[in-house]
């Protein structure tokens, strides 16, 4: 019995724990891991503010429409740089909806799908209270090359997402 005894004293003396090597190996999988899955995080968060920003314009061309049928008065839509400006009437002063861009997204290129305008540097789009607007295609775009070209129709005022991609 002294025996039995013995061996359990000796195994409840005996330290529980990790060495040195199994610390640093647990370390060394988990940067390995990091390393990989950084970088595609980074590139999901700007696919996100690309698609934040393509919903923005698109919400506020589709509410310009419904704001001049409703308020029965020309909107005009500003695109600026780093954002989006609704006008109603004669009353600049106060916009009606502002919308800013993502930091990394911006206006990079503008069409307006009206004849009659000639102005390369006006980036507005008249919406009229019958329903249809000058027409527009606009580009936005990261610096990392992520991008989105959105198409409003003259007509029936439908916004579309044309393309997307890297």
């Amino acid at each position: 019995m002294k025996n039995n005894s013995a061996i359990g004293n000796r195994q409840s003396s005996i330290a529980h724990g990790f060495t040195l090597i199994e610390v640093m190996l647990v370390v060394v999988i988990v940067l390995i891991a990091a390393g990989i899955a950084v970088p595609k995080l980074k590139g999901t968060f700007k696919s996100t503010q690309m698609t934040d920003a393509t919903r923005s314009t698109v919400r506020i061309a589709r509410y310009a429409r419904s704001l001049s049928i409703l308020k029965q008065e020309t909107c005009t839509l500003l695109f600026e740089t780093n954002r989006l400006l609704l006008v109603c009437g004669t009353n600049s002063a106060k916009p009606e909806a502002s919308r800013k861009l993502p930091d990394d997204v911006q206006v990079s290129s503008f069409e307006n799908l009206a004849e009659d305008k000639i102005s390369a540097g006006d980036r507005s789009v008249q919406f009229y209270s019958a329903g249809m607007n000058d027409g527009f295609k606009v580009t936005l775009s990261t610096d990392e090359d992520h991008r989105a070209t959105i198409v409003c129709n003259p007509i029936s005022g439908k916004v579309t997402v044309v393309e997307e991609g890297r």
